[in-house]
Protein backbone atom coordinates (compact mmCIF):
# COMPACT_ATOMS: atom_id res chain seq x y z
CA UNK A 1 0.00 0.00 0.00
CA UNK A 2 3.19 2.11 -0.08
CA UNK A 3 3.48 5.42 -2.05
CA UNK A 4 7.48 6.66 -2.59
CA UNK A 5 9.13 9.48 -3.78
CA UNK A 6 12.40 9.16 -5.19
CA UNK A 7 14.89 11.80 -6.32
CA UNK A 8 17.69 10.33 -8.53
CA UNK A 9 20.81 12.43 -8.26
CA UNK A 10 20.33 13.88 -12.00
CA UNK A 11 17.18 15.66 -10.33
CA UNK A 12 14.75 13.17 -12.61
CA UNK A 13 11.45 12.75 -9.65
CA UNK A 14 9.78 9.29 -9.62
CA UNK A 15 6.96 8.37 -7.48
CA UNK A 16 6.52 4.61 -6.72
CA UNK A 17 3.43 2.80 -6.68
CA UNK A 18 2.12 0.29 -4.37
CA UNK A 19 4.38 -3.24 -4.82
CA UNK A 20 6.37 -1.43 -7.24
CA UNK A 21 10.26 -1.71 -7.74
CA UNK A 22 12.61 0.14 -9.74
CA UNK A 23 16.51 -0.11 -10.73
CA UNK A 24 18.60 2.44 -11.36
CA UNK A 25 21.66 2.68 -13.64
CA UNK A 26 23.42 5.76 -14.09
CA UNK A 27 26.89 6.61 -15.84
CA UNK A 28 28.79 9.27 -18.33
CA UNK A 29 26.64 7.93 -21.00
CA UNK A 30 23.13 7.24 -19.54
CA UNK A 31 20.27 7.61 -17.44
CA UNK A 32 18.35 3.89 -17.22
CA UNK A 33 15.57 3.33 -15.27
CA UNK A 34 14.55 -0.58 -15.26
CA UNK A 35 11.01 -1.24 -14.02
CA UNK A 36 10.80 -4.46 -12.27
CA UNK A 37 7.28 -4.12 -11.01
CA UNK A 38 4.37 -1.91 -10.45
CA UNK A 39 3.97 1.82 -11.31
CA UNK A 40 6.13 4.52 -11.70
CA UNK A 41 5.10 8.51 -12.52
CA UNK A 42 8.38 10.11 -14.00
CA UNK A 43 9.57 13.82 -13.94
CA UNK A 44 12.21 13.74 -15.97
CA UNK A 45 15.23 16.67 -15.11
CA UNK A 46 17.23 18.57 -17.85
CA UNK A 47 20.60 16.85 -18.78
CA UNK A 48 21.92 16.11 -22.63
CA UNK A 49 22.35 12.36 -21.25
CA UNK A 50 19.24 10.45 -22.83
CA UNK A 51 16.94 9.04 -20.32
CA UNK A 52 15.08 5.83 -20.87
CA UNK A 53 12.98 2.97 -19.36
CA UNK A 54 13.42 -0.65 -19.50
CA UNK A 55 10.52 -3.00 -18.87
CA UNK A 56 9.49 -6.29 -20.09
CA UNK A 57 8.23 -5.23 -23.03
CA UNK A 58 10.55 -2.71 -24.28
CA UNK A 59 12.47 0.55 -24.21
CA UNK A 60 10.66 4.23 -23.19
CA UNK A 61 13.09 6.98 -24.25
CA UNK A 62 11.80 9.91 -22.70
CA UNK A 63 12.09 13.41 -23.84
CA UNK A 64 11.45 16.00 -21.61
CA UNK A 65 8.60 14.56 -20.47
CA UNK A 66 6.15 14.16 -17.39
CA UNK A 67 4.75 10.17 -18.01
CA UNK A 68 3.74 7.20 -15.55
CA UNK A 69 4.49 3.29 -16.75
CA UNK A 70 2.60 0.79 -15.60
CA UNK A 71 3.05 -3.09 -15.34
CA UNK A 72 -0.18 -5.02 -15.69
CA UNK A 73 -1.29 -8.28 -14.74
CA UNK A 74 -2.37 -8.82 -18.60
CA UNK A 75 1.68 -8.78 -19.63
CA UNK A 76 1.25 -5.23 -21.14
CA UNK A 77 2.80 -2.41 -19.96
CA UNK A 78 0.49 1.23 -19.57
CA UNK A 79 1.63 4.15 -20.76
CA UNK A 80 0.41 7.48 -20.20
CA UNK A 81 2.17 10.95 -21.49
CA UNK A 82 1.21 14.27 -19.82
CA UNK A 83 4.23 16.40 -20.85
CA UNK A 84 6.86 15.72 -23.87
CA UNK A 85 7.56 12.98 -25.43
CA UNK A 86 7.96 9.34 -25.24
CA UNK A 87 9.42 7.33 -27.89
CA UNK A 88 8.56 3.69 -27.65
CA UNK A 89 10.16 0.97 -28.81
CA UNK A 90 8.71 -2.93 -28.00
CA UNK A 91 11.34 -5.61 -28.12
CA UNK A 92 10.09 -7.09 -30.87
CA UNK A 93 7.75 -4.93 -33.60
CA UNK A 94 7.88 -1.50 -34.53
CA UNK A 95 8.58 2.01 -32.45
CA UNK A 96 5.72 4.60 -31.95
CA UNK A 97 5.78 8.24 -30.57
CA UNK A 98 3.34 8.74 -28.03
CA UNK A 99 2.72 12.12 -27.50
CA UNK A 100 1.44 14.63 -24.05
CA UNK A 101 -2.10 13.81 -23.65
CA UNK A 102 -1.80 10.00 -25.30
CA UNK A 103 -1.59 7.09 -23.64
CA UNK A 104 -0.17 3.48 -25.57
CA UNK A 105 -1.08 -0.02 -24.52
CA UNK A 106 2.60 -1.31 -25.19
CA UNK A 107 3.30 -5.38 -25.73
CA UNK A 108 6.33 -6.73 -26.65
CA UNK A 109 4.89 -6.73 -30.38
CA UNK A 110 2.75 -3.23 -30.65
CA UNK A 111 2.13 -0.23 -29.38
CA UNK A 112 -1.83 0.00 -29.43
CA UNK A 113 -2.87 4.05 -28.70
CA UNK A 114 -5.69 4.34 -25.42
CA UNK A 115 -8.03 7.18 -24.59
CA UNK A 116 -6.54 10.54 -24.06
CA UNK A 117 -4.81 11.12 -20.99
CA UNK A 118 -5.62 13.99 -18.53
CA UNK A 119 -4.02 14.71 -14.51
CA UNK A 120 -6.32 11.83 -13.58
CA UNK A 121 -4.96 9.62 -14.93
CA UNK A 122 -1.91 9.92 -12.13
CA UNK A 123 -4.32 11.12 -9.52
CA UNK A 124 -2.85 8.29 -7.27
CA UNK A 125 0.01 10.21 -7.17
CA UNK A 126 -1.75 12.48 -5.26
CA UNK A 127 -3.48 10.21 -3.07
CA UNK A 128 -6.70 9.84 -4.81
CA UNK A 129 -8.40 7.46 -7.13
CA UNK A 130 -10.61 8.91 -9.53
CA UNK A 131 -13.61 6.91 -10.41
CA UNK A 132 -15.92 7.96 -13.68
CA UNK A 133 -18.56 5.25 -14.42
CA UNK A 134 -16.20 2.50 -13.65
CA UNK A 135 -17.34 -1.19 -12.39
CA UNK A 136 -17.33 -1.30 -8.83
CA UNK A 137 -15.07 -4.82 -9.19
CA UNK A 138 -12.40 -2.92 -11.12
CA UNK A 139 -12.77 -0.11 -8.25
CA UNK A 140 -12.30 -2.52 -5.79
CA UNK A 141 -9.45 -4.21 -7.29
CA UNK A 142 -7.82 -0.74 -7.42
CA UNK A 143 -8.33 -0.19 -3.88
CA UNK A 144 -6.74 -3.01 -2.87
CA UNK A 145 -3.46 -2.38 -4.45
CA UNK A 146 -3.41 0.94 -1.75
CA UNK A 147 -3.90 -1.41 1.62
CA UNK A 148 -2.80 -4.92 3.13
CA UNK A 149 -4.64 -8.14 2.80
CA UNK A 150 -7.61 -9.34 0.98
CA UNK A 151 -9.66 -7.20 -0.40
CA UNK A 152 -12.26 -8.76 -2.83
CA UNK A 153 -15.94 -7.99 -4.48
CA UNK A 154 -18.57 -9.98 -4.69
CA UNK A 155 -19.96 -11.30 -7.98
CA UNK A 156 -23.85 -9.80 -7.28
CA UNK A 157 -22.24 -6.25 -6.92
CA UNK A 158 -19.52 -6.52 -9.40
CA UNK A 159 -21.46 -4.80 -12.18
CA UNK A 160 -22.34 -2.19 -10.07
CA UNK A 161 -20.61 1.19 -11.57
CA UNK A 162 -19.24 4.37 -9.25
CA UNK A 163 -18.43 7.88 -9.83
CA UNK A 164 -16.24 9.75 -7.61
CA UNK A 165 -13.62 10.67 -5.64
CA UNK A 166 -11.74 8.28 -3.11
CA UNK A 167 -8.53 9.40 -0.86
CA UNK A 168 -6.19 6.34 -0.76
CA UNK A 169 -4.69 7.38 2.71
CA UNK A 170 -7.60 6.18 4.22
CA UNK A 171 -8.86 2.90 2.29
CA UNK A 172 -11.43 1.80 5.18
CA UNK A 173 -13.18 4.82 5.39
CA UNK A 174 -12.89 5.12 1.17
CA UNK A 175 -15.12 1.69 1.49
CA UNK A 176 -17.59 3.27 3.85
CA UNK A 177 -18.32 5.74 1.61
CA UNK A 178 -19.30 3.56 -0.92
CA UNK A 179 -21.07 1.52 1.34
CA UNK A 180 -23.08 4.90 1.93
CA UNK A 181 -23.63 5.54 -1.46
CA UNK A 182 -24.39 2.17 -3.27
CA UNK A 183 -26.50 -0.81 -2.68
CA UNK A 184 -23.33 -2.79 -0.63
CA UNK A 185 -22.42 -4.10 2.33
CA UNK A 186 -18.51 -4.17 3.41
CA UNK A 187 -17.85 -6.95 5.96
CA UNK A 188 -14.50 -7.15 7.59
CA UNK A 189 -14.05 -10.61 9.31
CA UNK A 190 -10.44 -8.97 10.19
CA UNK A 191 -8.83 -5.55 9.32
CA UNK A 192 -6.71 -7.67 6.44
CA UNK A 193 -9.92 -9.86 4.93
CA UNK A 194 -12.34 -7.51 3.95
CA UNK A 195 -15.13 -8.54 1.03
CA UNK A 196 -17.70 -6.08 -0.61
CA UNK A 197 -21.23 -8.25 -1.31
CA UNK A 198 -24.92 -7.39 -1.52
CA UNK A 199 -26.39 -6.19 1.49
CA UNK A 200 -27.35 -9.78 3.96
Amino acid sequence: GEVREVVLPDGTRLVLGPASAIDVQFDDDQRLVLLRAGEVFITTAPSPRPFRVQSRQGVFHALGTRFSLRQCDDGNCQLAVLEGTVQVQPDHGAGARVEAGQGATVSRDTVQPTAAVTDRSIAWVKGLLVADGTRLDELIAELGRYRRGVLRCAPEVAMLRVSGVLHLDNTDLALDNLAAALPIQVVRRTRYWVTVRAPA
